[in-house]
């Protein structure tokens, strides 16, 4: 379950935080509404609202962004408090201007509260409690505006606009019920998606992996009968050897698809780079047909990172995959470890700066049909596939991307119509 805490806190983190340009026209706009409304009413309290919207973000932002693998059910409601009161900071001055007498104000409070509904249904949060303490905020911002109207409780437009705000509520509601159930269905389907491209991967590595074990088992099962009719005690030894090294083999090759298939034990720890390349080669090449020449190798740099080696296979393969798939007449497929350093200039495929420093770059070439110059930056996206309709799901890429970005690192593309190069970059010796 910390697992899918973890997921929680980084959903609420990127629909607050993940637009960047959204996010600074939003502290822009309430600096600049604060200051038009401080010279429309000459109201103090109206720099409090900024202020107060400020803060609110910035302990919003330190909490989800201090939090880390081992997230708790605590701190996923720990947040959604904190977005409340977000979302409290924001409403309480759209709600005192919707209360006045004056026109203008009762308008442009009316319209951000009507803003702020929008913006709840677009987030589409999943979490029952927070979606509930939503609807209540908003009730509570309308009853408030009902309390404070300076026409008597008497007045039949009073009720009215009482009665309009909720029935509003009532739609929001609606609204962010269907939200809801589209979202998790969203995430449903992605994992399935997920799932499938994982499966798809099994399924070609079953037919040689297949193959090498028949050979395998040959080769011990021959050795061992041919054991009881050799008299000779050297020649005895010599093929009881060959059938222990072929069980050595097979020994490694059964570690090799647990990880794979995350049965074995992992976590984050400290391994060179070309190493790891290196001994993920074997498995690496069976996805690799035999109309592609396969070619794996190194610098010869000593790249010591901190990684996750089954997310790392995982990706390796994605990045194999999508090569092989760009080559279906033949073509040339080549992974290669090297040490790279940053500037701090240098944009990723994401469209975000790595940060300057050294890191252990692995990257897949291939001689394919490459990547269209406008489909560059929209292929880490999720769901946006360049393969033809039924044989991608659009999350190859992003997968990768999202191991590198956790591993503090990227993923930079680099397309022509002689063929690609996608690179994962990841920090030395950063630990998580």
């Amino acid at each position: 379950m910390t697992t899918e805490y973890r997921k929680e806190i980084d959903r609420l983190y990127q629909v607050e935080y993940g637009a960047k340009p959204e996010l600074v026209l939003r502290f822009v706009g309430i600096v600049f509404g604060a200051a038009v409304l401080y010279w429309h009413t000459g109201w103090d309290v109206s720099w409090l609202w900024p202020i107060g919207f400020c803060l609110a973000h910035v302990l919003y932002y330190l909490f989800l962004a201090s939090r880390d693998e081992e997230s708790s059910i605590w701190d996923v409601r720990i947040a959604c408090l904190l977005f409340l009161f977000v979302l409290i900071s924001f409403l309480w001055m759209p709600a005192m201007m919707a209360a006045q007498s004056d026109a203008t104000l009762v308008f442009v409070g009316s319209t951000l509260m009507a803003t702020v509904l929008v913006f709840l249904v677009r987030r589409g949060d999943t979490i029952g409690y927070l979606v509930a303490g939503e609807l209540l905020v908003v009730c509570c911002m309308y009853v408030a505006v009902f309390v404070y109207r300076p026409d008597p409780v008497t007045s039949v437009s009073h009720w009215v606009g009482l009665v309009v705000n909720f029935v509003l509520t009532g739609y929001l509601a609606q609204a962010l019920i269907l939200s809801r159930q589209a979202t998790l269905a969203s995430i449903a389907a992605a994992e399935q998606a997920v799932q499938r491209e994982k499966m798809a991967a099994i399924g070609e590595l079953a037919g040689g992996v297949a193959h090498d074990f028949n050979n395998l088992l040959t080769a011990i099962l021959g050795n061992l009968e041919l054991s009881h009719e050799l008299e000779d005690g050297a020649e005895k030894n010599a093929v009881l050897k060959e059938a222990h090294d072929a069980a050595k083999r097979a020994e490694a090759e059964v570690k090799q698809l647990l990880i794979y298939a995350r049965k074995a034990p992992f976590f984050r720890v400290e391994t060179d780079l070309s190493d790891s390349a290196a001994e993920m080669a074997d498995l690496v090449r069976r996805l690799v047909p035999e109309h592609v020449e396969f070619e794996m190798k190194s610098d010869g740099s000593e790249m010591p990172v901190y990684v996750d080696k089954p997310h790392l296979l995982t990706a390796l393969f994605g990045l194999v995959s999508n090569a092989v798939d760009a080559m279906p007449d033949g073509g040339q497929l080549k992974v290669v470890t090297q040490l790279q350093t940053s500037d701090g200039r240098m944009v990723m495929a994401d469209g975000e700066d790595i940060e300057p420093g050294a890191y252990g770059v692995i990257s897949v070439h291939d001689t394919g049909t490459g990547i269209a110059k406008q489909d560059l930056p929209r292929v880490v996206q999720p769901f946006h596939s360049t393969k033809p309709p039924g044989q991608g799901t659009g999350l190859g890429l992003p997968m990768v991307l999202g191991f590198a970005r956790d591993h503090g690192g990227a993923i930079r593309l680099l397309s022509e119509t002689s063929g690609t190069v996608a690179e994962i970059w990841l920090p030395l010796k950063t630990k998580p």
